[in-house]
């Protein structure tokens, strides 16, 4: 098997102490290292020259990144993320399709690469959809303060991050819902808000949100819908609501993301025989199942060749009687 050297976030300290304990109950540090540090260990660690590299994070660095291991020719597996759409169609029903989307947005207060980051819904199905979407959130976290099962923004600078989203949005027009707010604010716990009325002019339709908001963009027909995504860099994951085969496969066939979820968010990752990863801007290159064996392991060609050499048939010199006939039997 392979030995592994893991540089987890610096952004999560405590966790990664915690894993480091844990697997050096169970493994020598020859076999598994986890190494801690700042931005720079992160730096120095992808200039190793490693058989292989796996990266998970934003696109801007996964470029850095790729950049650091070229050096070494460094082969490397970048799973980044992006603005990953959410497709309502319009037949499925709204209260499933909100229920599934509010789940996958708020798992880990929407901090995860395969969150919904937006949603495309019919035009005369917005206002409802955003209503069932309310009521599923509501259902899921009855409240947000003193809530253990939802979760924190993971720090100070990634909570001003997405207060920036909502005042730049706001501040260009949109309409923006907060679902909790009649509660008051605890700590860094963001509540799940709704945009409405967003264009591309606001920042939260250019970044990735990697946050509890969800902007909703209305749309006329699917293929305009699909257009709307195609338009945009190619995402780590794309979720279409709706049960018609022949309507799915036509999502299928006319978009590009990473990996696809049909009536539900997230779970495809937890699908270990699914391969996984991005493309494009979202990442390149497989991990999970058996796409992920492959991707780090290395396939050596071996030919044997015992004491007789069918070869030397054809050394030189050339003209030989044997190679006439081979010319006049298979050459024409």
């Amino acid at each position: 098997g392979n030995r592994v050297m893991l540089k987890r976030s610096e952004a999560a300290p405590a966790s990664a102490k915690a894993l480091k304990a844990l697997l050096q109950r169970v493994y020598p540090d020859d076999l598994v290292s986890v190494v801690l540090g700042e931005v720079e260990v992160g730096q120095a660690f992808a200039r190793l020259p490693f058989d292989h590299l796996l990266f998970t994070g934003a696109t801007s660095v996964g470029r850095q990144v790729m950049q650091a291991a070229a050096h070494n020719l460094t082969p490397v597996t970048l799973e980044l993320g992006g603005k990953s759409p959410a497709i309502v169609s319009a037949s499925v029903p709204l209260a499933t399709a909100a229920e599934r989307i509010a789940f996958g947005k708020a798992l880990n207060a929407g901090q995860t690469c395969v969150a919904p980051d937006y949603v495309l819904v019919p035009q005369e199905r917005l206002n409802e959809f955003a209503h069932e979407y309310g009521k599923a959130m509501r259902r899921l976290y009855p409240r947000i303060a003193a809530n253990p099962d939802y979760s924190a923004i993971i720090n100070a600078r990634q909570l001003q991050r997405l207060q920036h989203l909502l005042d730049d949005a706001r501040g260009k027009g949109a309409q923006v819902l907060d679902l909790y707010a009649h509660e008051p604010r605890q700590g860094r716990r963001l509540p799940p808000h709704l945009l409405t009325h967003t264009d591309d002019s606001m920042q939260v339709m250019q970044d990735e949100i990697f946050g509890p908001l969800l902007p909703l963009v209305p749309y006329r027909k699917l293929d305009d819908a699909l257009a709307y995504v195609n338009q945009r860099p190619r995402p780590l994951a794309l979720y279409y609501f709706g049960y018609d085969r022949d309507e799915q496969q036509h999502v299928l066939q006319h978009s590009h993301s990473g990996g696809v979820c049909l009536n539900d968010t997230l779970v495809h990752v937890a699908q270990h025989d699914l391969p996984f990863g991005g493309i494009g801007p979202s990442g390149m290159g497989h991990y999970h199942g058996r796409e992920g064996f492959l991707t780090f392991s290395k396939a050596k060609a071996v030919l044997a060749k015992q004491r007789f050499n069918a070869a030397k048939l054809i050394y030189p010199p050339y003209g030989k009687a044997l190679q006439r006939l081979v010319y006049k039997l298979f050459i024409r």
